[in-house]
């Protein structure tokens, strides 16, 4: 095969593994039945996924549907303005899909966490995260990018194990141990030599995690990627949020989380606060 055809081969496969994990992620509850909505719904988010886009053909690859059964759905999601299909066919998301995101309540308290975040990741130099865990998966809300060249790539709506990241592990200590059984499997998918990858060693983490009030992981999710997270909680009606500090493992040390660590947890109580604050207003009653 030609260099230029394996690249294009390459990046098609990486597209549809993308949308795949996606699609498997928000079908953690038991299996739909197939619908023209939930089409529609699975189509939607695997373009989501891939901010290059989709084709017809991949996307049929990555939900299992036939090309012709895609049609309606993809043509109904693209008058609705939720996808845009550009020249060379791929399909992206449209603008009306980003106005309706935007009106969600985690993307509203992503503003309000935003300032204080900037402000950490300019005093310890690192990227911070505001993350919010979904069943099995913590999701990406809000995001300052690190500023160093050698850096942890993310970005709004990614998605990471629960089981596999520090933000997961502080999500989960908030929860009580009957709580985190309910949503994790005995058995936990290994992404690494080094991801807690059963349900009793995840519990005595959790364990740790709760008494010191903060969460580490070295190499869970990716070998060479750590992170340090601290919750973010609020009252009963507001979800556990986590701030995160994600780097290369290397320059997560002891000294590192010395000078570092106390700064973390302060913007966590600080963006706590103001999550109190706005929910203050809305409810003056």
């Amino acid at each position: 095969m030609p260099a230029g055809q394996a690249v294009v081969a390459t990046q098609a496969a990486a597209t549809r593994s993308s949308a795949s994990a996606t699609l498997a992620a928000s079908a953690a509850a038991p299996r739909r039945a197939r619908s023209g909505l939930n089409s529609g719904l699975d189509l939607l988010d695997c373009i989501a996924a891939c901010p290059q886009g989709m084709t017809l053909t991949e996307l049929a690859a990555a939900t299992g549907m036939a090309k012709s059964s895609a049609v309606e759905p993809l043509a109904t999601l693209q008058r609705r303005g939720l996808i845009r299909r550009l020249a060379d066919q791929r399909y992206v998301v449209g603008l009306r899909a980003w106005e309706i995101g935007s009106r969600a309540g985690p993307v509203e308290f992503g503003r309000l966490a935003l300032p204080e975040m900037a402000a950490l990741s300019q005093r310890i130099d690192e990227g911070v995260a505001l993350s919010l865990r979904e069943h099995d998966h913590m999701v990406c809300v809000q995001l300052v990018d690190s500023p160093n060249a050698v850096r942890v790539h993310a970005s709004i709506g990614d998605r990471s194990p629960v089981h596999a990241v520090s933000a997961g592990l502080a999500a989960l200590a908030a929860l009580s141990d009957q709580e985190v059984c309910a949503v994790l499997p005995a058995r936990l998918k290994p992404m690494t030599a080094d991801t807690l990858a059963t349900r009793a060693a995840l519990l005595a983490e959790l364990a740790r995690v709760r008494e010191r009030g903060y969460a580490i992981y070295r190499g869970g999710w990716r070998r060479d990627v750590a992170g340090v997270s601290a919750a973010i909680r609020g009252s009963a009606s507001l979800p556990v949020f986590v701030l995160n500090v994600a780097m290369p493992a290397a320059r997560l040390t002891d000294a590192w989380l010395d000078a570092h660590l106390a700064q973390i947890r302060r913007s966590a109580t600080a963006i706590e606060r103001s999550f109190a604050r706005s929910m203050a207003v809305e409810s003056p009653g």
